[in-house]
C-alpha cells in the first residue's frame, strides 16, 4: 500500500532526472549529450557548455547576447535571482562567474586565449542590475594546450546523495582542487578531522533547519522546485523532485502551496529527517575563499569562476561535491549562525564563499538545462 511515508521518502531523496517522452515535451538532459554538436559558431559551442555551470538552485540566472564576430556579453536574467536568501546577488553572482569560466575552457579548447572584461560599465550596487557583468572576446590564437578540466564540464554533477562515510578524500585529490581554483585567485581550504568535521555538520544543519523554518526562505525555494518529470521538462530549470509515487502525491495534493510552506508538515518533517541523514553522511568540508577586499561584484565573480574549477577539478578527481552554504548567506534571520560558521572556518582576512561537503557517493543523473536559445536575447539594434 502507497502510504504518505513513501511518497515523502522519494520527496526528500532528490532522485535522479530521466529523458522525458509520451507528451513530446523537451528532454530536460538534452544538453549534457555531446555538448556545442554540430555548433558552426565558436560562441554557441562555448555557451553550450557555459550553460552546465553549477549555480545557485539551478535558476540558470544568464542572458547572453553576442556582438560583431567574436564577442558576447553576460547579462544576470533578473528574473531569476533569489532576493530573499541572496539579498545581495552574492549566489547569483558566483553562478555567473561559474559560467564565465566553463565559457572561457571552451574558447581555450578550440585554441583562443579569450579576454574577460568584467562589469565593462561600472560595478552595481548594492544589487544587480540591467548593466552586463561582463564581456569576452575570442583574444589571440594560440598554441598553449587546452586546459584539461575542459574534459569535465559535461561530466560534472552536484550530488545530493549519501555519502560513504567510510571513504575520506585523499590529500593529493583535494590539493587538485586547491591549485585549480588558486588559478581564479580562489583558496580551497578543508577539514577531515572527525571532531571538525561534526562541528561542521551540526552548524550546516542548524542553518539548514532555520532556512526551512523561515517563511520567506521556504517559500523562495519552493518557487523552484519542479515535482515529477512533467514540471522538470517543462520548465528545465529548478530543484528536481522526482520519483515513481510523485505523480501520485501531486494528485493528493501533498505538494500544495500551503502544504509545503508549512515547516510543520508531514511532508516537511519527512523532508527534514531525510536531509539529516544525508548531511551527517558527509566525511569531509571543502569551501572557496577569496581576500577580505574581493567582496566586491567583481570579486563575487572572480569567486564564481574560482568554484567552477574547483567542481571541475573534484569530477576529475571521482569526488562527489555538494553545496551547503545557507549559513554564509546574508539575509538577516541567518546572521548569528554565519558569524559562527565564518569563525569555524577559520578563514582569517578571507572572505568565505562557498562550503561543499565532498567526498564518495553513487554517480547521479544530471540536472535540467534550458539550452543556449534559452538565454538568447538580441543586441542593442538589432532587428
Amino acid at each position: 500500500m502507497t502510504t504518505r511515508r513513501h511518497v515523502l521518502h522519494v520527496l526528500a531523496a532528490a532522485p535522479a532526472l530521466t529523458a522525458c517522452g509520451g507528451e513530446q515535451l523537451p528532454d530536460p538532459a538534452a544538453a549534457w549529450r555531446n555538448p556545442g554538436a554540430g555548433e558552426r559558431d565558436p560562441r554557441r559551442f562555448a555557451l553550450a557548455h557555459a550553460i552546465l555551470a553549477p549555480n545557485p538552485h539551478n535558476t540558470q540566472p544568464w542572458l547572453v547576447t553576442l556582438h560583431g564576430e567574436d564577442g558576447m556579453a553576460l547579462y544576470c536574467d533578473l528574473g531569476r535571482r533569489l532576493p530573499f536568501t541572496d539579498p545581495f546577488d552574492r549566489q547569483i553572482t558566483i553562478g555567473c562567474g561559474a559560467f564565465l569560466e566553463c565559457y572561457r575552457l571552451a574558447l581555450r579548447h578550440l585554441g583562443y586565449a579569450p579576454v574577460i572584461t568584467a562589469f565593462p560599465d561600472g560595478e552595481p550596487s548594492p544589487r544587480l542590475d540591467a548593466k552586463p557583468l561582463a564581456h569576452v572576446n575570442f583574444g589571440a590564437r594560440t598554441d598553449a594546450p587546452a586546459d584539461p578540466l575542459f574534459d569535465y564540464i559535461a561530466a560534472r554533477r552536484t550530488n545530493r546523495s549519501p555519502y560513504d562515510l567510510t571513504r575520506i578524500p585523499h590529500l593529493t585529490d583535494l590539493q587538485k582542487l586547491a591549485d585549480a581554483a588558486y588559478e581564479r585567485t580562489g583558496e580551497v581550504e578543508w577539514a577531515l578531522e572527525p571532531e571538525r568535521v561534526a562541528h561542521l555538520r551540526d552548524i550546516v544543519w542548524r542553518a539548514f533547519e532555520l532556512e526551512m523554518h523561515t517563511p520567506g526562505a521556504l517559500a523562495e525555494t519552493f518557487g523552484w522546485l519542479r515535482f515529477g518529470r512533467d514540471e522538470v521538462a517543462r520548465h528545465r530549470d529548478g530543484l528536481a523532485v522526482e520519483g515513481p509515487l510523485i505523480g501520485a502525491a501531486k494528485l493528493f495534493g501533498m505538494f500544495g502551496r500551503a502544504n509545503m510552506l508549512n515547516p510543520n508538515s508531514e511532508a516537511n518533517r519527512q523532508a527534514l529527517q531525510d536531509w539529516r541523514r544525508k548531511i551527517d553522511t558527509a566525511p569531509a568540508f571543502a569551501w572557496l575563499s577569496m581576500q577580505e577586499n574581493d567582496d566586491t561584484p567583481t570579486g563575487r565573480l572572480t569567486a564564481g569562476m574560482a568554484y567552477a574549477r574547483m567542481n571541475l577539478a573534484a569530477t576529475g578527481a571521482g569526488l562527489a561535491i555538494h553545496p551547503w552554504s545557507q549559513g554564509l548567506q546574508e539575509y538577516r534571520e541567518m546572521a548569528s549562525i554565519r558569524s559562527e560558521l565564518r569563525t569555524a572556518l577559520q578563514n582569517g582576512e578571507n572572505f568565505p564563499h562557498m562550503l561543499v561537503r565532498i567526498g564518495y557517493a553513487d554517480p547521479v543523473e544530471p540536472a535540467a538545462r534550458r539550452g543556449v536559445d534559452a538565454i538568447m536575447r538580441p543586441a542593442a539594434g538589432a532587428p
